[in-house]
């Protein structure tokens, strides 16, 4: 089974918002299309979380701002051992953590 985190496309003047909203910020239509959150982008920002609710594994949880290329900035977990802001980065969807015995997926950035 494929997953997929996804932003919305407005029908109307092709902006892609993420996360999604109600109406469009650009022409106010509430007319969007599901786009998949894929592909580069480059790391604006990140932090490191060591205070993680107990069901967590490891010590931290790394994660990032990424303005990707398809106009949309975007946070997930880095799978980077030493981030960097402005390095680029490959978005893809995988398991970020297990909560009673199912597998919660979300945005994972790894370097280009």
């Amino acid at each position: 089974m494929e997953h997929t985190v996804n932003a919305a496309k407005c029908m109307k003047c092709g902006k892609i918002t993420y996360p999604t909203h109600f109406y469009c910020p650009a022409c106010g239509s509430t007319d969007f299309g599901a786009v998949a959150v894929e592909g580069e982008g480059t790391l604006l920002t990140f932090t490191r979380a060591y205070t993680l609710p107990l069901d967590y594994e490891d010590l931290y949880l790394t994660l990032g701002i990424v303005e990707m290329d398809q106009g949309i900035r975007a946070t997930g977990q880095l799978d980077i051992d030493e981030p960097a802001t402005g390095i680029r980065v490959l978005a893809s969807v995988g398991p970020v953590r297990d909560v009673d015995g199912r597998t919660v997926y979300g945005l994972k950035f790894r370097a280009v």
